[in-house]
């Protein structure tokens, strides 16, 4: 039996993950998956930059989801 789609079950999470001028990624979860279903392959200064495009990239990714 699958569950149906929700949009709520994805989130964007921002980690420091290096130590270096730009140490921050984002990553995509959903509900019940211990790994991200999508990540950044590029580092980002700070946070809210990581954080921006984390969303662009949720939104980006729920619209193939939901295709």
């Amino acid at each position: 039996m699958h569950r149906q789609f929700d949009p709520q079950d994805y989130a964007v999470v921002v980690k420091l993950r290096a130590n270096t001028a730009t140490p921050w990624k984002w990553e995509i979860y959903c509900a019940g998956k211990r790994l991200p279903v999508a990540h950044s392959e590029t580092f980002f200064a700070s946070r809210g930059a990581a954080s921006s495009a984390g969303k662009e990239a949720l939104n980006q990714l729920l619209q193939k989801l939901t295709a």
